[in-house]
C-alpha cells in the first residue's frame, strides 16, 4: 500500500520573518512514514516568489538521481556527509560546509552517511 501524500498542517509558513529550530523539524521529519519507507524526507521551510528553502533528510546510501533546478542553489550540510556530483565533477561534503551552483546545470546527490541538509533555491518558481 502506497501513502498518500498529504501538506503537513502546521508546516512553518510565509512570514516576515521565519525562525526555524533544524533539530525539531528533523526528528519530525524522521516519525513520518516517508522516513522509514523511503529512508529520506524533506519538508518547504519557507516558499518565497523567488526564495525556497528546503530541509532534507537523507539515509546512507540514498540518491537524488540527476535533475535541474531553474535557478541557483546552494546545498548546506548540517549533519552528515554527500557526495555532489555537477559540472562533470565530484565534490564530498560534510558538516559546515556548503556549495553552491548556477541555475540549469544538472546535479546528483548521495548520501554518504545519513545526512541533514538545508537546500535553498534561487529564482523564480
Amino acid at each position: 500500500m502506497v501513502d498518500e501524500w498529504k501538506a503537513r498542517p502546521d508546516r512553518p509558513g510565509a512570514v516576515p520573518l521565519l525562525h526555524v529550530q533544524f533539530s525539531e523539524q528533523l526528528a519530525r521529519l524522521k516519525l513520518e512514514t516517508t522516513w522509514s519507507t523511503s529512508r529520506r524526507n524533506a519538508i518547504t521551510l519557507s516558499q518565497e516568489p523567488t526564495l525556497r528553502l528546503v530541509l532534507m533528510l537523507l539515509g546512507k546510501g540514498i540518491t537524488m538521481p540527476a535533475h535541474q533546478a531553474a535557478g541557483p542553489l546552494t546545498l548546506h550540510v548540517l549533519s552528515g556527509a554527500v557526495a555532489f556530483r555537477a559540472a562533470g565533477g565530484t565534490v564530498e561534503i560534510g558538516a559546515g560546509e556548503l556549495v553552491a551552483l548556477e541555475g540549469a546545470i544538472e546535479h546528483e546527490v548521495e548520501a554518504l552517511e545519513e545526512s541533514a541538509c538545508l537546500l535553498t533555491l534561487a529564482g523564480a518558481y
